[in-house]
């Protein structure tokens, strides 16, 4: 009897979402059966099995998109653009007859953790006894392309930093076999890997504005622009915000928790320059459109002023903080900056830190700060040269109070100046350790000694300035990191000069 009940319990809950969905148009109600399910979380999912009507599906796709955009002040959503560019280049690659290729087991792992670093297809029988299997999935990230055809297994390889930062491991492969040579690859579950945890820990990560529930709206033409002076002030000119640096500088200034960080680098013309941020929580109780106004003060290890100004500025998301950041030019030495942001001509808060300034030249050899993010993410458009923690389209948002919880993705970033160059790829051979350490049992994690991929920061191979990007997923340490102060430590070897580095970055994890 009470087998029988739960069995019909099933079938009403079915019943109800069978209902729920068929108030739907057809291409309403394929969505959520489409890729797009990879991404769902478990409450999504549920609150898509209760919509009932084209108008409440808008509603729920919208806020969906919408949750997951990484710029929210632009109209522009980057991460649908890459989404729905993987789910295509899955569908052409391994399309077979009604079957979309994003629905195969290989298109979902392609199309939910990116291309992989290699994709081999081993052909055991030829083309024409198999069956219509559609073929050349090209690989935009690593240039490689791989036909299906005739093929009996293939692989999918992520290693180094790439797999690291999904996976939690240095190389991970999923082999799909095609038991029955019709162009069905079927997953072999991927041998010491945890694929749910990897799966969720994707899932979250995407997900950049959790608490949003309602859709951001802009204006026709583009983002809400607000009423700005013409050109930036020079100096602080505004008599209420020199008091508050005044404040500030007597330490009776609040930053409402708002923390300052900056760092030091080269541009690809040589030119050093000093990117500096304001970082506001979620704690500071501030709204998106509370701030107008940047404005400070940096003062010499003499306490004399070398720099001053009052700019317009607007508060950017970062998942569900806020930043504000501006590039400062200054000469080598010891600094103390004082920086605040105002609406309205009022101060809202103000905030200070060292700034302590090498001025590496354009033939410097080095590295810069290391500096870690809870927010690596694809810009629009490719910045200029000397924005602020941009480089190219590539932005990082430094976590200006160094606080993550023990479930965050720990983005590393640094830049390593004119390494050696090997002769016969013209690119750089570097290698970095990672040694985690601290918290209240004085842990010590280390890491073994990897190759470590360098983008070069002026978009092309060639003596210049590089850079080091990945991130550690605390989620994946076990047993979990306890809250305290850590510190992340990384050496850098560089194989062809002989040189190494050490650059390391305390933090704190969060109960």
């Amino acid at each position: 009897m009470k087998t029988r009940s739960l069995l019909i319990a099933a079938m009403l809950v079915a019943a109800v979402a069978t209902s729920a969905l068929a108030a739907l148009s057809p291409a309403k109600a394929d969505w959520g059966k489409g890729p797009v399910q990879y991404l769902m979380t478990t409450d999504e999912k549920a609150a898509w099995l209760a919509v009932q009507t084209d108008a409440q599906a808008d509603a729920f796709i919208e806020l969906f998109w919408a949750r997951r955009d990484p710029t929210p002040a632009t109209p522009r959503n980057e991460f649908r653009e890459d989404f729905e560019a993987r789910v295509k280049a899955a569908d052409d690659a391994f399309g077979r007859g009604r079957t979309h290729g994003s629905m195969t087991d290989p298109g979902r792992i392609a199309t939910l953790f990116g291309p992989p670093n290699h994709a081999i297809a081993r052909t055991t029988k030829p083309a024409s006894a198999q069956g219509n299997t559609r073929a050349n999935m090209r690989d935009a990230e690593v240039g490689a392309a791989f036909s299906t055809a005739g093929s009996a297994d293939m692989t999918f390889t992520y290693d180094g930093d790439l797999s690291v930062k999904l996976f939690g491991v240095p190389r991970a492969e999923f082999i799909f076999h095609d038991q029955f040579n019709d162009g069905t690859f079927k997953l072999v579950s991927p041998p010491g890997l945890d694929l749910t945890a990897a799966t969720n820990r994707m899932l979250m990560s995407f997900v950049t504005q959790p608490t949003l529930t309602k859709v951001p709206t802009f204006p026709v033409g583009g983002a809400p622009k607000a009423a700005l002076p013409a050109a930036p002030v020079a100096g602080v000119k505004t008599p209420a915000l020199e008091s508050a640096l005044a404040d500030a500088k007597a330490g009776k200034a609040s930053n409402h928790g708002a923390a300052f960080a900056y760092a030091e680098f080269v541009s690809p013309a040589g030119d050093p320059f000093v990117p500096v941020v304001v970082y506001v929580p979620s704690s500071a109780g501030i709204a998106a459109d509370g701030a107008d106004t940047i404005f400070g003060a940096v003062e010499d290890a003499a306490g004399t002023r070398v720099t001053t100004f009052e700019e317009p500025a607007k508060l950017t998301a970062s998942r569900i903080d806020f930043f504000v950041d501006k590039t400062l030019t200054l000469q080598p030495g010891k600094y103390t900056a004082i920086v605040g942001l105002a609406k309205g001509g009022q101060p809202v808060l103000v905030t200070s830190g060292p700034i302590e300034v090498a001025g590496p030249s354009k033939e410097s050899v080095g590295t810069s700060r290391l500096i870690l993010s809870d927010n690596v993410y694809e810009l629009g458009v490719a910045e200029p040269p000397k924005a602020p923690f941009a480089f190219g389209k590539l932005k990082i948002v430094p976590k200006g109070n160094l606080t993550f919880k023990a479930n965050d993705e720990l983005n590393y970033f640094v830049e390593v100046n004119n390494p050696g160059i090997d002769a016969a790829t013209n690119m750089p051979k570097l290698q970095f350790k990672l040694d985690l350490t601290g918290g209240p049992d004085k842990v010590t994690i280390p890491a073994p000694l990897m190759d470590a991929p360098a983008l070069p920061l002026t978009g092309t191979p060639g003596p210049g300035h590089y850079a080091i990007i990945s991130a550690v997923p605390l989620a994946e340490i076990k047993p979990a990191l306890k809250p305290g102060d850590y510190t992340l430590k990384m050496k850098i070897v560089d194989t062809v000069s002989k040189q190494s580095y050490t650059v390391e970055q305390s933090f704190k994890v969060s109960g």
